[in-house]
């Protein structure tokens, strides 16, 4: 049994509230299925005692209701000018498959330290390179500032710095386990048409949180990830009426 569709899910996308001065906290709880698995998956964004924040997911797979792994995945962040600028990042799979992942970023060298299993490398940095959580917050962020359709990233996967583009495809009233909620829609635009599709839709009123997520293989294979509930600066987020 491999649970690798679960992780690439909350890789491609799991965005957090946008970003203002400052960041809300934010805890969010959804329902994934994939591959005749179910899991629940959990992320949360808190300030630290330093003033830089944590933003956090976790997933717990299962089939027949048995665990079959689990996945974390965590940024740790400070805010430059109402700039994301990432300090520390790690992704780790356990259960029947394993898999880690680290990037440590030392920002007066102008390098990365990125770990991946038995392997590593040093990548220089430029300004504005993120992790894969931090350039969902900036994603989510820059659809508050800005009109533009096309969002463009750069962030490090492995050994390399690649580029994530998103379109924004419009407005949307998105039924979720939750309730109706008033949602911006997007997809990932991919460097080849390989059949793979990534939709997103964000709840435009509790700060472009993940409403939910849809990936469709061309192998047929989907994967969904729903918002079942959330709390968004203390506040408890509630449908449209």
């Amino acid at each position: 049994m491999n649970i690798r569709p679960f992780s690439c899910l909350l890789l491609l996308l799991g965005l957090a509230p946008g970003l203002q001065a400052d960041v809300e906290e934010f805890s969010a709880y959804y329902q994934a299925s994939t591959n005749g698995m179910r899991g629940n998956a959990e992320r949360h964004l808190v300030r630290l005692d330093n003033g830089h924040y944590r933003l956090n997911t976790s997933l717990e797979a299962k089939v027949a209701g048995i665990n079959v792994g689990d996945l974390e995945q965590v940024s740790e962040f400070s805010l430059t000018g109402g700039n994301i600028v990432p300090d520390n990042y790690q992704y780790l799979i356990t259960g029947i498959t394993t898999e880690n992942q680290a990037i440590s970023f030392n920002w007066e060298a102008s390098l990365a330290r990125s770990v991946e299993d038995e392997q590593s490398w040093n990548i220089e940095l430029q300004p504005g390179v993120l992790d894969q959580l931090s350039y969902q917050l900036a994603l989510a962020m820059d659809l508050d500032d800005s009109n533009e359709t096309i969002f463009e990233y750069q962030l490090i996967d492995g050994g390399e710095i690649e580029t994530h583009r998103y379109r924004r495809l419009g407005e949307e009233v998105l039924q979720t386990p939750l309730g109706p909620l008033s949602t911006i829609k997007l997809e990932r635009i991919r460097e080849t048409d390989n059949g793979r599709q990534t939709i997103i839709w964000l709840a435009r009123d509790w700060g472009n949180l993940l409403a939910r997520i849809e990936q469709i293989n061309p192998s047929g294979l989907r994967i969904e990830l729903e918002l079942e509930n959330a709390l968004v600066a203390g506040e408890q987020v509630t449908p449209l009426p």
